[in-house]
C-alpha cells in the first residue's frame, strides 16, 4: 500500500512538472512571436531589442460627408437650371491618450478633451503595422445638425434663389472602414520606420505598395429633420471595394548607429511620403426620399414613408495619403503623422422621378458626393 502510495505521488508530481515544462513553452512559443526580429538588410535597417515601450499621444482629426445633386425644373415653360447641397461635418476632434506596448503589440486608449467636436462622436481603431504588410480597421460614428442648401436659377438672374437651411433634429453619419497594404521591397525599406518605435531606417529606401479598402458608409437623416430642409434625397448608405497601388519613401536626414547596450548616441531623423491612388471598382448606393401626407386639418405630418432607388455608380478614383517624421534619440522615439482620405461616389445615369417621392416637373436628377477624414498624430515613446 505504501509503495502505491509512493508510486502515485511520484507520477503527479511528474506529471505536474511535464505540465508546467508545456506551460512554460508555450508561453515562450509567444514570447518567440513578439520579439522575433523581423529578416530584413542590416546595412539598411536597425532593430532595437524588442520589449515593453509606453507611450503618450495627442491627435486632431475631422471627418465629414458631402453631396452635390444637380437637376433641373420644367414647371410653366419655364426651365431652370438647380443645386441641392447637403453635408454633415464634425468640428476638429482633439484627443490625448496613453498606449502600452510589447514586441509587437501595442495597446491604447484615447480621450476626447476641450470642446465637443460633434454633439454625440465615438470611434474605434486598430491597426497592425508590419514592415511587409499591415491592415487598419477604423469605425466612427457622428451625430449632428445636417445641413442643406438650394441654388436656383443662374447668379444675377431675376429667378436666382439661394438659401440655406440647418436642422434642429441631429442626423447620423457612420463609417467602417478596414484598409490593407503590401510593401515589395520590405527587407530593405521599412515602413513602421516613421509610425512605431521596432524598426529604424539606416539610409534612404522606397518601395512600390500594394493596397485595398473595404468602405461601408451611411447618413441617416430622420423624416423630423428633413420636413423643413431643402432635401431631395433624404439617407445615403454607400458600400464601396477599392484597390491601388502606390509608393511610400523613407528619407534618412540624419542617422548615426547605436554604442552601448542601451542604444547611447542613437540618433536617427527620418522623414516618411506615401501616396496610393486607388481605383473603386465596387462603387454601390443606396438613398432613400421621404413621402409625407399633410394633414390640413391638424396642420402635421403623418404616415411617413420612404422611396428607396438601389443603383451601381461608376468606378471612381480616390485617394490615400500620408506623411510621418520619426526622430529617436536615446530610447524615446517621436512621431509626427498626417493621413488624408477621400472617398467618392457618383450616379451613373440619371434618376426617374418614379425612382424618388419628388415632383413631377423635377428631371434630369443625379448626383455626386463623397466621405472624407483627415487625422494629424503626435506620439512620444519610451522603449525600456
Amino acid at each position: 500500500m505504501r509503495r502505491l502510495l509512493v508510486i502515485t505521488i511520484l507520477f503527479l508530481c511528474m506529471a505536474s512538472m511535464h505540465a508546467q515544462e508545456i506551460e512554460l513553452t508555450f508561453w515562450q512559443k509567444v514570447n518567440n512571436a513578439l520579439v522575433k526580429p523581423a529578416l530584413i538588410d542590416t546595412t539598411r535597417i536597425y532593430q532595437p531589442k524588442a520589449g515593453f515601450s509606453i507611450s503618450t499621444f495627442s491627435t486632431i482629426q475631422k471627418a465629414g460627408f458631402d453631396i452635390d445633386v444637380d437637376f433641373a425644373i420644367d414647371f410653366d415653360d419655364v426651365h431652370q437650371i438647380g443645386l441641392s447641397q447637403y453635408s454633415l461635418t464634425e468640428n476638429p476632434c482633439k484627443k490625448i491618450g496613453l498606449e502600452v506596448g510589447y514586441g509587437k503589440i501595442v495597446l491604447g486608449y484615447g480621450l476626447e478633451v476641450g470642446p465637443r467636436s460633434a454633439w454625440k462622436k465615438s470611434s474605434l481603431g486598430l491597426g497592425i503595422i508590419g514592415k511587409s504588410w499591415g491592415a487598419k480597421f477604423n469605425y466612427f460614428k457622428i451625430t449632428n445638425p445636417f445641413k442643406s442648401s438650394l441654388i436656383l436659377g443662374e447668379a444675377g438672374g431675376d429667378d436666382f434663389i439661394q438659401d440655406e437651411f440647418i436642422t434642429e433634429e441631429a442626423a447620423v453619419l457612420k463609417s467602417f472602414t478596414i484598409d490593407g497594404y503590401y510593401a515589395f521591397n520590405n527587407k530593405r525599406f521599412a515602413y513602421p520606420a516613421t509610425y512605431k518605435v521596432g524598426m529604424v531606417q539606416r539610409r534612404t529606401a522606397g518601395s512600390w505598395m500594394l493596397t485595398a479598402r473595404y468602405m461601408q458608409g451611411s447618413l441617416y437623416n430622420s423624416p423630423e429633420a428633413s420636413w423643413d430642409s431643402y432635401n431631395l434625397l433624404d439617407c445615403f448608405t454607400t458600400l464601396q471595394a477599392s484597390v491601388g497601388g502606390g509608393y511610400s519613401v523613407n528619407f534618412v536626414l540624419w542617422h548615426k548607429d547605436p554604442s552601448g547596450p542601451r542604444d547611447k548616441g542613437l540618433r536617427n531623423l527620418t522623414i516618411n511620403l506615401t501616396a496610393m491612388p486607388m481605383i473603386t471598382m465596387v462603387n454601390y448606393l443606396k438613398t432613400t426620399s421621404y413621402k409625407f401626407n399633410y394633414d390640413e386639418e391638424t396642420g402635421v405630418m403623418n404616415n411617413v414613408s420612404e422611396k428607396v432607388s438601389k443603383i451601381w455608380c461608376y468606378p471612381m478614383p480616390n485617394y490615400i495619403g500620408s506623411a510621418a517624421i520619426g526622430l529617436t534619440v536615446w530610447r524615446f522615439f517621436f512621431t509626427t503623422q498626417f493621413t488624408y482620405n477621400t472617398f467618392y461616389f457618383r450616379s451613373s445615369h440619371a434618376f426617374k422621378n418614379n425612382q424618388l417621392d419628388i415632383p413631377d416637373y423635377v428631371d434630369d436628377l443625379t448626383f455626386k458626393g463623397s466621405f472624407n477624414d483627415w487625422m494629424v498624430k503626435g506620439q512620444l515613446v519610451y522603449r525600456f
